[in-house]
């Protein structure tokens, strides 16, 4: 769902000399969107491991999300909250915790993008893929508590 929002950058060439900076950042000589500025999607991105980025901004910039991204980018927020919460090393949760965290994987596993009726597609599947371990991940911590 992400994989074709734009990205500006002001080097996405590894080759050319100097850090990635967001458009914004102070590192940056320009101010802002500029003409030669680098224009790229979050695919791209992912895709590669040769980039450059600047430590304090990160390298780039999102464009303003559409209302199905800006929904999936929060929902996936809180799958990822969740996970971090289940995860072992980090423990400590409660069984007050766990009935909370049920309760919002069941909310997640039935939640769709804006705009999408049907949602049936490789990230779907993932999705999905991702709500059930993690209900696997809360169900078992379940029988760990006292």
């Amino acid at each position: 769902m992400l994989a074709d929002v734009q990205i500006y950058t002001t080097n996405a060439d590894p080759l050319f000399e100097g850090k990635g900076h967001s458009p914004l950042c102070r590192h940056s000589r320009e101010r802002g969107v500029v003409d030669d500025d680098d224009l790229l999607t979050a695919g791209d991105l992912l895709a590669r491991d040769d980039f450059d980025w600047c430590s304090k901004c990160g390298g780039y910039a999102a464009r303003r999300l559409t209302d199905a991204q800006l929904s999936y980018y929060r929902a996936a927020h809180r799958l990822h909250d969740i996970a971090q919460r289940l995860d072992p090393k980090r423990a400590g949760y409660g069984r007050a915790d766990l009935e909370a965290i049920n309760s919002q994987l069941s909310e997640l596993a039935d939640w769709r993008p804006i705009g999408e009726d049907h949602w049936y597609s490789q990230g779907a599947r993932r999705w999905w893929q991702i709500v059930r371990r993690l209900q696997a991940q809360a169900e078992a911590g379940h029988h760990d508590i006292p």
